[in-house]
């Protein structure tokens, strides 16, 4: 009998040590989370996008948006090769009507986003480089945000850099993977 009360305290003093060191990647299960970024984080994507510069401003707004999209975890969800990062929201009348004419400041001020940064997001004077899906022909009240995996180049942010000058961006990490939240100005 005591040769069994050994062996079985061996075998459980070795799964817990087997548990401490499947456990030592400290991303695995880390919650959502927004970062800020630096113009060194920054600088691959102002080199694929020539003539851009990073803006600390820009930044800061896209960290608005990565807080808010990381703020309610429960609607964000990744796709299988966790590429895009999705997360809906409620959108109003304004917002819809704001995105129609490109007025994305005015847009995610009515979503509540950005009211940390001097009571909003200020002029209308940025365009996302990331996708926004809204159903805007129908009553439905909701919105997608599409951020891509950080380190790709969509068409979203292709087209968003047209005859822009300046570039920020935030990440919004999870399950270890970060996906950009960009903006052009």
């Amino acid at each position: 009998m005591k040769n069994w009360k050994k062996l079985l305290a061996c075998l459980l003093v070795s799964l817990m040590a087997l548990t401490v060191f499947t456990a030592c990647d400290a991303s695995v299960g880390a919650p959502i989370g927004p970062k800020r970024s630096t113009a060194e984080s920054a600088k691959a994507l102002c080199d694929t996008f020539k003539g851009v510069t990073y803006d600390e401003e820009l930044s800061e707004k896209a960290y608005s948006i990565a807080n808010w999209v990381a703020g309610t975890s429960v609607s964000c969800s990744t796709n299988a090769n966790k590429t895009e990062l999705y997360r809906v929201g409620n959108a109003n009348d304004i917002t819809k009507t704001s995105l129609l004419q490109h007025k994305y400041a005015t847009a995610f001020d009515s979503m509540g986003i950005g009211k940390g940064i001097g009571g909003g997001m200020g002029a209308d004077d940025f365009i996302p480089g990331f996708y926004i899906d809204t159903d805007l022909d129908s009553r439905k009240d909701y919105i997608s945000f599409t951020l891509p995996k950080d380190g790709s180049v969509t068409d979203t942010m292709t087209k968003a850099a047209e005859g822009k000058t300046k570039l920020g961006v935030a990440y919004v990490v999870k399950d270890g993977v970060s996906y950009a939240v960009v903006l052009f100005g």
